[in-house]
């Protein structure tokens, strides 16, 4: 498990802070049994001091900032850090196999389409059926 943190004092003297974090397992219920399972996962999580969290996700453009993640504000260099942050999980050989094989996944899934597009025309079927 990898995990950043960029912290910064906002205007008004709080702190905030923006967590990535590469998750590589979690903890599932299995009628009632806690079972360990493999993923890989990327967690952004923004907090405000006093005011817990305040996003998740990806920073996304903003207009009055460089971008923000839910209700907080990221200016121009704070953006940089957390960008950085998240190349860093991008690069861990746990993301990149994860990216290949979603990759090798979606080449099956075009693969298997085009084939079934081509059974469907060869058998005589037309869109309108489809929809039925």
């Amino acid at each position: 498990m990898m995990k950043k943190e960029i912290r910064w004092t906002l205007s008004d003297g709080r702190q905030a802070k923006v967590t990535v974090e590469l998750v590589t397992s979690k903890i599932a219920d299995a009628d009632g049994h806690k079972v360990t399972v493999p993923c890989c996962e990327m967690m952004i999580t923004a907090e405000v001091e006093g005011m817990g969290i305040v996003g998740l996700g990806d920073p996304q453009p903003a207009q009055t900032t460089a971008a923000k993640i839910g209700r907080l504000g990221i200016d121009q260099g704070n953006l940089d850090r957390i960008n950085a942050a998240i190349a860093e999980v991008e690069a861990t050989p746990e993301w990149r196999a994860k990216i290949a094989a979603e990759e090798h996944v979606a080449e099956h899934d075009a693969v298997y389409e085009t084939h079934r597009a081509m059974m469907r025309k060869v058998m005589g079927y037309r869109e309108e059926e489809e929809e039925k």
